[in-house]
This record gives structure tokens, sequence and C-alpha cells, in this order.
């Protein structure tokens, strides 16, 4: 039978967690990326389950280019309009956010980019995946494939 999670994490077990190294949850700790959720009597700080998702956001949008400062101001977005547990608060007012116009807008065209380059890169992996199937996949595979754009036909 599985150990039930616990829902609060130190710093060790929260790294352990999201696979990503203490030093690391720690740094992130320190921007002020992750707040913990509760302190031990000795002043340990305590995260919560909701900090395992952030982590691993924080992680994502490192891969797709979002420098730390960018990812501070989003993690900043994401405590305006979701509580601490990870649900939406559908009651939350634009002064709740505390961003400028300035940064908001600057958010949404880096979304933009992004989003525009992981749909090139899709269409690039796809047509790699469908050569890739057409010429090295087993025969019964191949058989059923028709080629798609940008496969060059044959």
């Amino acid at each position: 039978m599985a150990t039930p999670l616990p829902s609060l994490y130190s710093l060790s077990d929260l790294a352990r967690a999201t696979g990503v190294s203490r030093r690391i949850v720690q740094h992130y700790a320190q921007l002020g990326l992750l707040e913990p959720g509760a302190l031990t009597q000795g002043g340990r700080k305590l995260y919560t389950e909701f900090a395992i998702f952030l982590v691993q956001d924080i992680q994502d949008l490192k891969q797709l280019g979002f420098s730390l400062e960018e990812i501070r101001k989003i993690m900043l977005l994401k405590k305006a309009i979701f509580r601490p547990d990870g649900t939406y608060r559908e009651d939350w007012k634009r002064e709740d956010i505390p961003l400028s116009e300035e940064d908001l807008l600057a958010m949404w065209r880096k979304t933009g980019e992004v989003l525009a380059s992981m749909e090139r890169q899709e269409r690039m992996i796809r047509r790699f995946y469908r050569f890739l199937t057409k010429h090295f996949a087993p025969g019964e595979v191949r058989d059923g494939l028709q080629p798609g754009p940008g496969d060059g036909g044959s």
C-alpha cells in the first residue's frame, strides 16, 4: 500500500519530490519564487504541495527561454489569481496584480513569441517523426503511411 504524500514539505523533501537539487529549490525560494506554507516551531520553512507544481512550472518556463526575472513576474501573477492550494480565484481584480501594464504587455508578447516558436518546433518534429516512421519503422507501419506536407513525397 502506498504511503500518502505529506501535505507539507521541507526544502529537501520538495527538492526530492521535484527532482531538482536542494540548492536550486533554495535559490528559487531566496528569489521569492516559492513561499513557505508554514513554519515549524524551530522556524524551518515548510512548503505545500502547490510548491511542487510551482517548481515544475519554473523548470518548464526556464526550458522555454524565460529568464528568472520573467518567471518571478509570472509567479506574482499566479499568486494574484490562484489560491495557495492552486485553485483559480474567480474574484481577482486588476489591483490584485502587483505588475505594471508594461510588465503585463511584455509577458503577453513573450508568451506569444514562445507559442509561435513551439508551433514551429511542433511542425518540424512532426515532419521528422513522419520521415523516421516512413523510412525506418517496421514495414506494416510504413505501408499505412501517407506523405505529409513537407515530406518531399517519397
